[in-house]
């Protein structure tokens, strides 16, 4: 009835991100067995399947020997022609061999497996046999054996599984010998992509050729994850994805070993936040009010959040009246919890606002609103004028830790002092992550709002420019503007 509103913090539904396969049974020569998938956000179960029984298995002995059917598979080093004992050869409906190797040894580029198929009775080479290797990290690399029934993996390419994954590898221009597993999977459901082609060049770029059928747009991204025989995640690695009519797209993994591609434009609406004065000006060296701080951070939650704000409302505090154009923007702040008093009745709207209580104000604010730049600057040691009992200093911490306030070039920060008006835009647009484009408003500058006190020459020109004028902002390294 008194037309208050409020809106609590939400989670966006994370979705389920699969996991990898989980053996719940082993097959056996008698029976199949059976695997099954979790969530790794929730721990529930996705999917299961069943895995064919073993038609023939057997164990690699001390010479790196194991009788599967009518076949002699060894298994050994590549470079030292020193046998694997322990690793498990399985023969499969098809015909074809899977080997997992013992814990004790992982498939790597640097150190490659030979896995040799004969025939028993007469120990001749069996070419053309499908073998695929596994480990316990579930690196995964495999190939059909050659005239002399061999194969060598991990090699420079291969297909990706059923989990859409396989392990290469490649050699650098120092003789250096490196190991990459490369996932590739369908960025919204998380879902493998199998019979992928990944080849590595010899610069370690890596190229991903989707199988036949296989979308590549905007609408069906594709997420390639690299890391090496160890599970560590690799940062900074080319990959470059491919599909079957000639798409292509191209990219760095990020610290987590991602990539995901096509890149899609991200979007998003930059309003207005200042309006400057009745003559004008901006005032960028005017000291700003409380009240004017309160306007800045009002107008920007609600523009984020949808709300209409009154212009007149009754607040808690006595001075201020309910017909004050800053009224409404106080119950709003107020009401999420974000704007304080001098006291519990006494705002003082008209007082100048300190670098303390602005910088409070926008730690609050940042709480409620719930986004923009919070990347963490561990080099913040402290500021040498601010006591860990003063009033403010934890806000003030939390703000330096996260870019948004600077001191001075002696250490301090003068926390009573008072803040002017290019002060507080720098500070929010540091906050919201917000960047000028410089070319645009070059451009077009006779369409934009400006202020005859904020020339180009003015260190806070720019900043002032994207606090005034709405732009819609094409977010990438670089913030660019769109009306």
């Amino acid at each position: 009835r008194c037309g208050d509103t409020n809106k609590t913090d939400y989670t966006e539904p994370a979705g389920h991100k699969p996991g990898d396969w989980i053996i719940d049974k082993e097959p056996t020569t008698d029976s199949e067995g059976s695997k099954h998938k979790e969530c790794t956000v929730c721990g529930g179960k996705l999917e299961t399947q069943p895995i064919e029984k073993i038609y023939n298995s057997a164990t690699t002995d001390s010479k790196g020997e194991a009788v599967v059917g009518g076949y002699l598979v060894t298994v050994t080093d590549t470079d030292t022609k020193n046998p694997v004992a322990n690793a498990a050869v399985a023969l499969h409906k098809d015909n074809s061999i899977s080997i997992r190797l013992p814990n004790s040894r992982l498939l790597d580029y640097a150190d490659q497996t030979t896995v040799t198929v004969q025939l028993v009775k007469d120990k001749s080479a069996v070419p053309d046999m499908s073998i695929a290797v596994t480990d316990k990290n579930d690196n995964y690399a495999s190939g059909k054996t050659d005239k002399a029934g061999q194969i060598t993996v991990p090699t420079g390419s291969g297909k990706t599984n059923e989990d859409g994954k396989v392990t290469t590898g490649y050699e650098d221009a120092d003789g250096d010998r490196w190991t990459l597993t490369v996932k590739v999977i369908r960025t919204d459901t998380k879902r493998p992509i199998s019979g992928s082609a990944v080849s590595i060049g010899k610069t370690g770029n890596i190229t991903v050729k989707l199988p036949d059928g296989t979308d590549l747009d905007a609408k069906h991204q594709v997420t390639v994850i690299v890391t090496d025989h160890k599970k560590a995640p690799q940062q900074g690695k080319n990959v470059a994805v491919k599909g079957d009519l000639g798409q292509s797209a191209a990219g760095k993994t990020d610290k987590n070993g991602e990539l995901t591609v096509p890149e899609v434009e991200q979007t998003e609406r930059h309003g207005v936040y200042i309006v400057g004065y009745t003559d004008g000006t901006f005032g960028p060296s005017r000291s700003m009010t409380r009240s004017e701080a309160a306007a800045i951070f009002a107008r920007l939650l609600a523009e984020k959040n949808g709300d209409t704000i009154s212009t007149a409302a009754n607040t808690k505090f006595a001075d201020i009246p309910a017909h004050a154009w800053y009224s409404g923007y106080v119950k709003y702040l107020s009401n999420n919890g974000i704007t304080y008093g001098k006291s519990k009745t006494i705002f003082a709207p008209n007082d100048a606002i300190t670098r303390a209580e602005f910088t409070t104000m926008a730690v609050r604010f940042f709480d409620v609103y719930g986004d923009g730049d919070a990347e963490i600057m561990e080099q913040f040691s402290g500021f040498n004028d601010v006591s860990s009992g003063y009033w403010a200093a934890e806000y003030i911490k939390y703000a330096a830790l996260h870019g948004w306030i600077n001191g001075y070039g002696d250490g301090s920060f003068h926390a009573d002092r008072e803040i002017n008006c290019a002060e507080v835009v720098t500070i929010v647009n540091r906050l919201l992550g917000r960047e000028a484009d410089e070319d645009y408003i070059a451009d077009n500058l006779r369409k934009l709002n400006t202020f005859p006190d904020v020339t180009k020459r003015h260190w806070a020109y720019y900043a002032v420019m994207e606090a005034a004028n709405a732009h819609t902002a094409v977010l990438g390294e670089s913030e660019s503007w769109s009306k």
